[in-house]
């Protein structure tokens, strides 16, 4: 059955990835063409200018396929191992455990991180401190993770012994506690030139954030679905019946 899920999972991620290639294709590339304009713009003025070691057109097209087909299909494969080891345990159907767990995921790998340190475009930030800041980055995505994880845990130990009224309040209260004070406890890093176009930067971070909803909201539907017509042995039967896989 696992196998079936991860299969499931990786497949629905390939779908998500084509969806999101296209919007970022369409819409984000030309935003971040700007920037890179203007970054070379600026590197040319200090002298600074050099040769681009993979070219544009590679980048916004097999470079960014690559990159969105593999997050993408590496998230469609740890939603399938959630759903595989939640699926039974929680009172919930296959399609609402995916999109809990793609709601949670957001929120803890996207949305907090985010919040402390928003995408920036090229040209954005000093090259002397990406070492640090990608550090603080990627540690502050594996505590929101770690939080979000103890949340969960809160939620359900409530739902078992008060029922599941009080159990969604109880996890938010306490994720969103927590994440507060990390978030506050990591140092703020301005690395956006004053002369930088805020309608740039602002449609570069709105451009990123729509990204990750088409990614995480089209795993939710997409993998739901077939998760469904996996698990539900209603589902399972009715297409052994008519004589289709079930898968």
């Amino acid at each position: 059955m696992l196998q079936r899920l991860l299969l499931a999972g990786m497949l629905s991620g390939l779908l998500v990835a084509l969806l999101s290639f296209g919007f970022a294709r369409v819409f984000f590339e030309p935003t971040v063409e700007r920037a890179i304009v203007l970054e070379e713009q600026t590197d040319s003025d200090h002298g600074h200018a050099g040769k681009e070691a993979v070219s544009r057109a590679t980048q916004r097209n097999l470079g960014l396929l690559t990159g969105i087909g593999s997050y993408c299909v590496a998230l469609g494969g740890m939603l399938a191992i959630g759903l595989g080891c939640l699926h039974g345990r929680l009172g919930l159907g296959p399609r609402s455990i995916v999109w809990t767990l793609a709601s949670l995921g957001y929120v803890s790998l996207v949305l907090v991180p985010q919040l402390k340190y928003p995408a920036n475009p090229p040209g954005v930030g000093s090259a002397e401190t990406i070492g640090s800041r990608t550090e603080l980055y990627f540690l502050l995505v594996l505590l929101s993770l770690a939080l979000m994880a103890v949340s969960f845990w809160i939620g359900v130990r409530i739902r078992r012994s008060h029922g599941s009224v009080f159990s969604v309040p109880v996890g938010t209260l306490a994720f969103a506690s927590m994440a507060t004070l990390l978030v506050s406890a990591f140092p703020d890093i301005s690395g956006v030139p004053s002369d930088f176009p805020d309608s740039l930067l602002f449609t570069f971070r709105a451009q990123s954030a729509m990204l990750q909803l088409i990614v995480w909201g089209g795993l939710g539907a997409i993998f739901g679905q077939l998760a469904k017509r996996i698990l539900d042995p209603r589902i399972s039967r009715a297409s052994a019946y008519v004589g289709f896989p079930n898968a």
